[in-house]
């Protein structure tokens, strides 16, 4: 066992340095707050940007990390590999990543990305060379990374041409994507061999990419072989109103599914993102701490700006506090999985090719889906991930590697606007319906080939019930689209009368053995005329094999992120329950997390409460009284809770255990050890 999957991580990331004493900054802020490893830059860094260097910095290196060592604390190194400050772009043009019209592709809009194919590797590879022969426990890249309008450097143009036989100029959009993807692929991978050659016990990572179309041509599938650790910017959080309340919870649910049983990580911002002088709350900070914990990943904990004033703020107060309690239970942060049987699919070649929203980022701009008779991918699964969540319905997120791989464990697979498709995940998810599993799909998933072509049949017509499809509706807003529910289960507590449907849907025929479950009325002229009566299938339910599809014609996910009407996650709710009987209840309001993990004999539950004052960022998180939680397992042998709450009410059955939970303040850990 490697020394990063003893105990959880607990990572301390300084970075800047603005004139800050090292040693200070070790010594009262690093080995004083509950850190066990440190993410080094503050070391080498000139304001925000930090490169190591062997020669100016490798006898400053030894010493530190003796320091470090003697502390108990693990070193990571940090390493640059996405930008160039200006004195290195003047002195090595080469260096830099070009766009199309031969202008440096701007990073923090004064600096200039550089080039993963270009010379500067040279450099780097000499420069690590050197760094790994130090005592280093571990070494983080910061990119590397190749934009989506980029690179059209000398280097790049002569590979794109012996790769393609074109010009870069002519290339096709997939094939400047591959382009990336490959030329980030192979830069890591020989960082990997260089790095493992000296000491294969230094642990490699960087920052990936999850729940994100390919931008950057960081695959994370793609890289994860050649990296010890999977990590991406969940809690790089703006903290406003268009930021998902689960930003960090689903993106460690996704480097979950892509790490193969590697640790994962979540970087948590102290600060605001894009308002580096300006900390979170420690209501904040405790949520993006949490969440992370919760779903199975490890936290780093980074401030920007200036570390003497942000480094003893209240929010970074709030991380001290988290560290400790985590340090008194590291055994609960364990490797452990979520105890599910429902996967939520993100489609990695829909995000690529089709329609797909992209958060910003350090490294991205952010970006809407902008074809009008096109779903966005990104919004859907977000929109289900929260439907889910506030159920308190347990679920992983899986991709198209996992579908076809492995889908074994899950009762239902839902497709949140899965437009593009390879033949071999269909394949698989056929095979998964007919053996017995149900599924959920919206709007035109299936409907395009994986490069984003349209196909000439939708890929899971057939699980379905799709006999002929007839085209896009798309209303110019929701309230011109209803529905008329029938007679269905998956109606339960919703408003039958009338009921939005979402403003983009796909007219089809059906089978004949395909039960229509609602009728989408014909689109309104406008939203102060009369409800039509004529319509077309909107919810359709089809029997195959030994299992069932229900396929909403409509891009729900979509309507659900411009309304959040509480019909739509009623109906998501019941389908879900339905298809797999929950072993989790509880009556906590759907503003409280709950992540159930199987962990060696045990079951942990993560109760984390985000009721605050309908504000962003939150202030005060609202203590919660008397939450009922129902678990229903076998062979329970006694319950505890970690944090303070009492369990009033206990009762351990043979086949449920039940309690009363009297007081959830902002986060709670629930212990079911199980007989032997």
């Amino acid at each position: 066992m490697k020394w990063w999957e003893d105990e959880p991580l607990i990572i301390s990331a300084v970075q800047c340095n603005y004139g800050a004493d090292d040693d200070w900054v070790f010594d009262e802020y690093v080995s004083k707050s509950g850190f066990n490893t440190e993410q080094l830059l503050h070391l080498f860094a000139e304001g925000s940007i930090s490169f190591y260097d062997e020669q100016k910095h490798g006898k400053k290196l030894d010493a530190y990390l003796k320091k470090a060592h003697e502390k108990g604390i693990r070193e990571i190194v940090y390493y640059n590999t996405h930008c160039l400050t200006r004195d290195m772009m003047a002195k090595h043009p080469e260096w830099m990543e070009l766009q199309k019209d031969g202008g440096p592709i701007l990073a923090y809009s004064i600096y200039s990305l550089c080039c993963v194919n270009g010379p500067w590797f040279d450099e780097f590879a000499k420069n690590i060379t050197a760094l790994c022969r130090h005592d280093v426990d571990g070494l983080f890249l910061d990119g590397p990374l190749m934009r989506d309008d980029g690179c059209y450097c000398p280097v790049c143009q002569k590979m794109f041409q012996e790769k393609f036989g074109k010009s870069v100029y002519e290339g096709t959009h997939l094939e400047r994507q591959q382009m990336r993807i490959d030329s980030v692929t192979e830069y890591v991978k020989k960082t990997h061999d260089i790095v493992k050659s000296i000491n294969p016990n230094i642990l490699l990572y960087l920052n990936n990419s999850a729940l994100r179309a390919d931008v950057t041509g960081s695959n994370s599938r793609k890289i994860e072989p050649y990296l010890d650790m999977l990590g991406a910017e969940g809690g790089f959080i703006r903290a406003d109103a268009t930021t998902s309340l689960w930003s960090v919870s689903s993106k460690a649910k996704h480097l979950e599914t892509m790490a193969r049983g590697k640790p994962i990580v979540t970087f948590v911002n102290g600060n605001h993102s894009g308002i580096t002088y300006y900390m979170h709350t420690p209501a904040e900070t405790t949520a993006l701490y949490a969440q992370s914990y919760a779903n199975g990943a490890n936290v780093w904990y980074g401030i920007h700006g200036d570390i003497e004033r942000n480094a003893f703020s209240p929010g970074s107060m709030a991380s001290k506090k988290f560290n400790e309690f985590i340090n008194a239970h590291k055994d609960i942060y364990q490797k452990s999985e979520c105890a599910c049987e429902i996967a939520l699919m993100w489609s990695q070649d829909t995000a690529n090719n089709y329609s797909s929203s992209v958060e910003q980022s350090d490294f991205t701009n952010a970006k809407t889906a902008g074809f009008k008779q096109r779903g966005d991918h990104h919004a859907e699964l977000l929109s289900f991930f929260d439907m889910l969540t506030r159920a308190h319905i347990q679920f992983d997120v899986i991709d198209e590697v996992k579908a076809k791989e492995d889908l074994s464990k899950y009762k239902l697979v839902i497709l949140p606007d899965c437009a593009c498709m390879d033949d071999e995940t269909a394949t698989a998810l056929t095979a998964f319906v007919k053996d017995g599993g149900d599924l959920i799909s919206t709007f035109d998933t299936g409907f395009y080939n994986a490069d984003g072509s349209y196909a000439k049949a939708p890929k899971l017509a057939a699980v379905q019930g799709i006999s002929e499809v007839k085209g896009v509706v798309s209303a110019e807003m929701l309230g011109m689209a209803y529905q008329k529910p029938g007679d269905s289960p998956i109606f339960k507590d919703v408003n039958q009368r009338q009921m939005p449907f979402p403003r983009l849907s796909m007219r089809c025929e059906y089978v004949e053995d395909a039960k229509t479950l609602s009728t989408a009325l014909e689109l309104m002229s406008s939203v102060y005329t009369a409800l039509p009566k004529a319509g077309y299938p909107g919810i359709v339910e089809h029997v195959y094999g030994k299992g069932r599809s229900i396929y909403v014609s409509g891009a729900l996910g979509l309507a659900y992120a411009e309304r959040a009407l509480p019909d739509y996650a009623k109906i998501i709710r019941n389908i879900a329950k339905r298809a797999a009987k929950p072993i989790l209840e509880t009556d906590a309001p759907r503003s409280v997390e709950t992540v159930l993990r199987n962990q060696n004999g045990r079951y942990i539950l993560h109760m984390v409460n985000l009721t605050g004052e309908m504000i962003r960022p939150t202030t005060q998180i609202l203590p919660l009284s008397d939450i009922k939680v129902t678990l229903r397992v076998k062979d329970v042998k006694s319950v505890k809770t970690l944090r303070g709450g009492k369990l009033q009410g206990l009762e351990i059955g043979d086949k449920k255990t039940s309690f009363t939970l009297t007081k959830l303040a902002d986060y709670e850990v629930v212990v079911f050890e199980l007989k032997k």
